[in-house]
């Protein structure tokens, strides 16, 4: 593993997939998607207090109700850009048309679309973001462990090396030791031979 570490190409890639991974928009994306949603929320939510005011008002619900009187209250900040855009109109009774209520409620649904349609970008740059970072790391893995299944091949073949040039050497030594067994037999048949005939007697003269 240590030489899959030193190895360039697997710094390489491990150097990339650390980049993916500690990317600063990385974390700015996910900031983003947080912040944003929130704003859609909060947009949505105003949006349906908002039609759901302008329902009480139409239908002349009691403002001493207590769920009137949160809507209204929870509503008032809302309705401030847009008080006084139409005019209330009494339609019988306590039941009062304001369409600004209408309005502000259009707007603030609008809001939650495009914020809503900002969301889903970030979102989607945020997973190939996320899959860039995954295909770094992947690339980053599968070189270490190509360096080293490199490295163990070449560990191999160094061994099987070594075992050939020791077998190569056996052979040698085996060759060597009966070609001098086989000298030091035709040298033990000569000596007799030569014995023998040094002591042959010699002929007499007559």
């Amino acid at each position: 593993m240590t030489a899959a570490a030193n190895d360039p190409s697997v710094q390489e890639y491990e150097r990339r997939a650390e980049q993916y991974e500690h990317s600063p928009l990385l974390v700015l994306l996910r900031i983003a998607r947080v912040v944003v949603w929130v704003i859609y929320a909060l947009a949505l939510v105003t949006g349906v207090l908002l039609t759901t005011a302008f329902v009480l008002h139409l239908a002349g619900a009691n403002p001493q109700a207590s769920f009137v009187e949160w809507v209204y209250r929870s509503t008032e900040h809302a309705m401030r850009p847009f008080r006084g855009i139409f005019p209330t109109r009494d339609v019988g009774g306590s039941s009062v048309l304001d369409l600004s209520y209408l309005v502000a409620a259009i707007v603030y649904f609008v809001i939650a679309l495009l914020v809503d349609a900002l969301h889903r970008w970030l979102t989607g740059r945020l997973h190939r973001q996320q899959w860039e970072a995954g295909r770094a790391r992947a690339q980053a893995d599968f070189a270490a462990q190509r360096s080293v299944e490199r490295q163990h091949a070449d560990e191999q073949s160094a061994h099987e090396a070594a075992a050939r040039e020791h077998a190569a050497q056996q052979a040698a030594a085996q060759q060597y030791a009966i070609a001098r067994a086989a000298a030091q037999e035709a040298l033990a048949q000569q000596r007799p031979a030569v014995g023998a005939e040094g002591l042959e007697p010699p002929t007499s003269a007559l």
